[in-house]
C-alpha cells in the first residue's frame, strides 16, 4: 500500500498510544508524524511476514524513548517495591473497556501521564493496545518478568494517584471495594467496580503458568520473551526458539554472586580494588555487568554501586578548558582510549536511568567524550589500511581492531541515544573492520587482515558489524563459522579469555540461530564451574575485569543494555525458515 494508506491505516491507533506515551498532545503529534517518517523511509527493512503496525509502533517508542532521554524535566512517582500478586486469566476482560462514566477515562489518562516512562510504556501496551506479555516483551526489549513486574508497581502509584483525583462519589466506592484484598485472592475478578483488572498483574502471567503446569515449549508466537520463572526451572529463550532448564536458576544465581562480589570490591569513591580499578574503564566495565542484569542506578539492592561507578568515570574525565584533549577519559590508571571508549559507552547507556544531577553532568561532558572518539578516528593516518579506525590514544596515527571495536560501539550507542553524528563517521569504521577479515577463513585480525589474535577478535568483528546495522553480513557469516571452529580452543587454551567471552557471546547473539545455541550451551557449562566460592572469575586483567566481562556474556538473554538489542526474527528469514543454522 501507498504512504498515504499507510498513514489513513495506522495513524488513528498510533496518535492514541501516542497521546497516553507523552502528556503533551503536541508532542505526540510530532512523535506519530516522525514515526510514519521514519517508517517510510526505512521501508525496506520491513519483513512482510511479520506485523507492521508492531513495526512501525516499535520504532515510535524508540523516538519517545530518545526524547526521553534528552535534558527535561521528569515526573517523578515513589513506586512501593511489593510482593508480585498471584497469577490470574490473561484473557480477562480489559478494564479501560468499561470506563464509560464521564469523567473516568480522563482522570486514568492524567494518572498514566504521570506514570514514570518505564511505566507508562508497558501499561499503554497491554490496557492501550491490548499486547501480551511475550508482545510487549518483544517491542521493549524487556524480559517477561520486568513487563509484569513494571505492571505490578505502576498498579500502586496509579492507586495512589486516582486517589486523589476528582472522581464521582458512586466510582470511587466501586474502586475501593474493587481493590480490597479478599482471603481467597488479591483482588477482585470483576470490572464491575472499575480499575481492578488493570491493577492485577493476574492478567498477565496467565500463558507463563500454563505453559509451566504443561510442560511444554512455547510457541513461535510467544518468542520475545527471554527469562521466565516457574518452581522447578527457567524458561530462557535462545536465538529465537526456547529451552527448558532447571540450570537456568543456577545461571541467574552465579550472575548475582558475581554482581556481589564486584560490590565488595568497590572503594568508597566508585573505582576498584585490583588490575586497572583506577582507570574509568573498570567501573564502567562494572556498572554495566549491574545494568545488564537489569539493575538501575539508584535502586535497590545495587543502585549506589551504580552510582558511585557514574561518579567515578565522570570525574574521571578531563574538563579543563585548556586541555589538550577535552572530555578524555583515558589518563587515570593508563586506561588510554581503551578506557575512554568504554567509559563513553557505559555513561551513553546509563544516561536517562540516573537522577537529574548526575543527568545534568552526564549532557554537559558526554558529547566532550563522543566528539574525541570522533577527532581521533579523522586523526591523518600513517597508512590507508588504517583509516576509520582508533588506537591507544587520541592523536595516533594508526588503528588496531580491538581499541576500534569499543570506540565504534560508544558512537552507536550515543546515536542510539540522539546524539548527531557525521553521517559518514560509522559507516567509515565499519570499512575498517572489514579490511581486517582474512579471506580466506573469515577470521579479523589486531591490524589488518593477519589474522593476529583472531581468536578473540572475531566476535568483536561480528558484534560490530551487527549493531551498526550489517544483520547476516557474508563477512559476519564466515566470521562466525572461523569462531565455531576455533572458541572450544582459544576460550579455554589462548590469551584474553574473558575479553574473547565477552565479544564471542554478544557477536554470535547478535546473529542467533544454531551457533548461539551450541555457543551458549558451552559458555554456561564451561564457565559456571571456573566461577570461585566468593562469586568472582579470575584471569588476565585481574578478578573485577573478568568478572565484569563474564556477567556481561551470561546476561546477554536478558537484554537490558540498549546497545545489544538485538532483532527478534533474527532466527527467521522471509521464508520463514529458520537461519543461522
Amino acid at each position: 500500500m501507498g504512504a498515504r494508506r499507510l498513514v489513513a491505516e495506522y495513524r488513528p491507533r498510533l496518535e492514541t498510544a501516542a497521546r497516553l506515551l507523552c502528556a503533551d498532545p503536541h508532542k505526540a503529534e510530532d512523535l506519530v508524524f516522525r514515526a510514519f517518517e521514519r517508517a517510510i523511509f526505512r521501508i525496506d527493512e520491513f519483513r512482510p511476514t511479520g506485523s507492521f503496525y508492531y513495526w512501525i509502533y516499535t520504532i515510535l517508542l524508540n523516538l519517545h524513548r530518545m526524547d526521553v532521554r534528552k535534558p527535561t524535566a521528569r515526573n517523578e512517582v515513589v513506586v512501593a517495591q511489593e510482593d508480585m500478586p498471584e497469577v490470574e486469566d490473561e484473557s480477562a476482560q480489559n478494564p479501560f473497556e468499561a470506563f464509560a462514566f464521564r469523567g473516568s477515562a480522563e482522570a486514568v489518562r492524567t494518572a498514566v501521564n504521570k506514570l514514570p516512562e518505564s511505566y507508562r510504556e508497558v501499561v499503554v501496551l497491554r490496557y492501550f493496545e491490548e499486547l501480551t506479555t511475550p508482545e510487549i516483551a518483544k517491542i521493549t526489549g524487556l524480559p517477561e518478568g520486568t513487563v509484569r513486574s513494571r505492571l505490578h508497581y505502576a498498579k500502586d502509584a496509579l492507586y495512589a494517584m486516582l486517589h486523589d483525583t476528582e472522581l464521582s462519589p458512586d466510582f470511587t466506592e466501586r474502586l475501593i471495594r474493587a481493590t480490597r484484598p479478599r482471603k481467597s485472592w488479591l483482588f477482585r475478578h470483576s470490572w464491575i467496580a472499575g480499575l481492578a483488572m488493570l491493577f492485577s498483574l493476574a492478567t498477565i502471567a496467565a500463558g507463563t503458568a500454563a505453559v509451566l503446569k504443561s510442560g511444554e515449549a512455547p510457541s513461535s508466537a510467544d518468542i520475545g520473551a527471554v527469562v521466565v520463572s516457574g518452581e522447578s526451572g527457567l524458561w530462557r529463550m535462545v536465538g529465537g526458539g526456547s529451552t527448558f532448564s532447571p540450570e537456568a536458576d543456577e545461571i541467574d544465581k552465579a550472575i548475582e554472586r558475581g554482581l556481589q562480589f564486584l560490590v565488595s570490591k568497590q572503594r568508597p569513591d566508585g573505582s576498584f580494588h585490583g588490575d586497572y580499578g583506577d582507570s574509568a574503564a573498570i567501573p564502567a566495565l562494572a556498572g554495566m555487568a549491574f545494568l545488564s542484569k537489569g539493575h538501575l542506578p539508584g535502586s535497590e539492592p545495587y543502585g549506589e554501586t551504580i552510582d558511585r561507578c557514574v561518579d567515578y568515570v565522570l570525574d574521571c574525565m578531563d574538563m579543563r578548558p585548556n586541555a589538550p584533549f577535552k572530555g578524555y577519559m583515558g589518563e587515570k590508571g593508563n586506561g588510554r582510549m581503551y578506557a575512554h571508549s568504554i567509559a563513553t559507552l557505559f555513561l551513553s547507556e546509563v544516561s536517562g536511568m540516573v537522577d537529574r544531577d548526575r543527568q545534568a553532568r552526564i549532557d554537559e561532558t558526554l558529547p566532550h567524550a563522543v566528539k574525541v572518539i570522533l577527532d581521533a578516528q579523522n586523526r591523518r593516518k600513517n597508512h590507508p589500511s588504517h583509516l576509520g579506525g582508533w588506537r591507544y590514544t587520541p592523536d595516533a596515527g594508526d588503528s588496531d581492531l580491538s581499541c576500534s571495536g569499543w570506540a565504534l560501539m560508544a558512537l552507536r550507542s550515543a546515536r542510539l541515544n540522539g546524539a548527531v553524528l557525521p553521517d559518514d563517521a560509522i559507516e567509515k569504521a565499519v570499512l575498517y573492520i572489514k579490511r581486517a577479515q582474512r579471506a580466506n577463513d573469515g577470521a579479523f585480525g589486531y591490524q589488518g587482515d593477519n589474522g593476529q589474535h583472531a581468536e578473540t577478535l572475531t566476535g568483536a568483528a561480528i558484534l560490530c558489524l551487527e549493531l551498526c546495522g550489517r544483520h547476516l553480513d557474508p563477512d559476519a557469516l564466515k566470521g562466525a563459522q572461523f569462531v565455531r571452529k576455533t572458541y572450544q580452543r582459544s576460550l579455554l587454551g589462548g590469551g584474553n579469555p574473558y575479553y574473547g567471552l565477552y565479544y564471542t557471546a554478544q557477536g554470535l547473539f547478535q546473529l542467533g540461530g544454531e551457533q548461539w545455541r551450541e555457543f551458549e550451551s558451552w559458555m554456561y557449562a564451561t564457565y559456571m564451574k571456573k566461577q570461585q566460592p566468593d562469586g568472582c572469575w579470575n584471569g588476565e586483567n585481574g578478578s573485577v575485569y573478568c568478572t565484569s566481562m563474564a556477567v556481561l556474556a551470561f546476561a546477554v538473554p536478558y537484554r537490558m543494555l540498549p546497545i545489544y538489542q538485538r532483532d527478534e526474527t533474527v532466527d527467521v528469514n522471509e521464508k520463514g525458515e529458520e537461519t543461522g543454522k
